[in-house]
């Protein structure tokens, strides 16, 4: 036994906070939400760029330019 050390076992609480960390860490979630975005994205793309394209229209025309 080094010096310090009581030799007693001290009682720890569980960590659950790991597994939830662990859940929130991977990358696996971000992946599949960004990849669901790109598909709808390009399924909208057309609808989009013209959103996009107005929505710049109008801030120029506002005078805000």
């Amino acid at each position: 036994m080094s010096p310090g050390e009581s030799g007693r076992h001290v009682a720890r609480p569980a960590n659950h906070a790991g597994g939830v960390r662990t859940l929130l860490t991977d990358p696996a979630l971000p992946v599949a939400v960004l990849g669901t975005v790109a598909i709808a994205t390009a399924l909208y793309a057309p609808m989009l760029t013209w959103a996009i394209t107005g929505g710049l229209a109008g801030y120029s025309l506002s005078g805000s330019v």
